[in-house]
């Protein structure tokens, strides 16, 4: 099991949950399942961000990783060939990138999600609903405390367009 923050997208704090390895095998976008390739954890939670929220401009999801633009195109660039994101003009900014999920990649994100919360069924199988409370209010208070230490550190918003 293991508990990561991914980012900050608006006034909402992104956290993974999950259960297993660190990696997951994706189907090959080439090979439609036939070969599978590794995709460590920051890209599949670039896949469950732009999922989530929508089409994100390149510029936008270096800052929400914390990473110079290049990483984040070389990063875009091994999910598109998994097919797993796609890339864009923005209509609004000829110059920029959008990036959106594709139906593959939505497919991963919906399995992701579907196991870990099988896995924490599972996990809290036995759990009176006053310890999930507790748990749940201690997860909330985790968010608070980490949304004021992201919201503390300055950001280096040079490589944006």
């Amino acid at each position: 099991m293991c508990l990561g923050v991914v980012g900050k997208s608006g006034d909402r704090l992104i956290l993974h949950v999950g259960a297993g390895t660190p990696h997951q095998s994706v189907p090959d976008a080439a090979g439609a399942g036939q070969s599978e390739r590794q995709a460590p954890p920051p890209d599949l939670w670039l896949v469950d961000r732009v999922s989530e929220f929508g089409p994100a401009r390149m510029s936008e999801l270096a800052t929400w990783q914390s990473v110079d633009r290049s990483t984040m195109t070389a990063q875009v660039g091994k999910l598109e060939k998994l097919g797993l994101v796609q890339r864009a003009p923005d209509p609004q900014d000829r110059r920029a990138i959008v990036v959106s999920v594709t139906d593959a990649g939505r497919r991963l994100h919906e399995e992701s999600r579907a196991a870990a919360c099988a896995a924490f069924d599972t996990m809290l199988g036995d759990w009176t609903d006053q310890q999930r409370q507790q748990l749940s209010e201690s997860l909330a208070h985790l968010v608070e405390s980490l949304e004021k230490h992201l919201s503390a550190r300055p950001q280096d918003h040079s490589t944006e367009r």
